[in-house]
């Protein structure tokens, strides 16, 4: 029998992966005008934080900005999803099936590839919006990344636990 706190982790770690794929095929599911009008917001947004003084620019210029920053920007959320997709995998694969680093690490990458992959597919019946192969390659380079991550903390918490287990006042 698990221990109620190998169990809690398991649960929270299901919620939370299983509302960074809700939170992705909500986005890919907007059609390609609120997509773009939610991009402006958020290129706006970007241009106030980042622009010093871009309030005060004329309108032209604030738009100019914004156009010139959407699809990198889009291209980074796709990109940033995927890393918290990539990040959460590792760590259900650890708690789940207990694989060694290499194992967890390429089917972690498998699974996020594949829902990359489905979430381009998704993407043509959604009207405005097309399937791309260079997205399914910057989303799969998101969770290759969140995978990178989440693997170096577990090999550095794997580390401090082994020298702390064989230090010699704990032996």
């Amino acid at each position: 029998m698990k221990s109620p706190k190998i169990i809690a982790v398991r649960i929270v770690l299901v919620i939370l992966t299983a509302l960074v794929m809700i939170f992705i095929y909500r986005m890919s599911a907007m059609d390609a005008e609120n997509s773009s009008q939610l991009s402006t917001s958020v290129g706006y947004t970007v241009g106030q934080v980042v622009v010093e003084g871009f309030d005060e620019l004329p309108s032209e210029v604030q738009g100019e900005y914004v156009e010139s920053i959407e699809h990198p920007l889009r291209k980074l959320a796709h990109f940033t999803e995927f890393t918290a997709l990539g990040f959460l995998l590792i760590f259900d694969i650890l708690v789940f099936c207990r694989l060694n680093g290499a194992k967890r690490f390429l089917i972690s990458l498998i699974i996020g590839l594949l829902y990359a992959a489905s979430d381009e597919i998704h993407q043509i019946v959604v009207s405005g919006r097309s399937c791309e192969f260079k997205d399914v390659m910057i989303d799969t380079g998101g969770v290759l990344t969140g995978c990178v991550i989440a693997s170096i903390i577990i090999s550095v918490i794997h580390h401090i636990k082994y020298r702390y287990d064989h230090a010699p006042d704990n032996e």
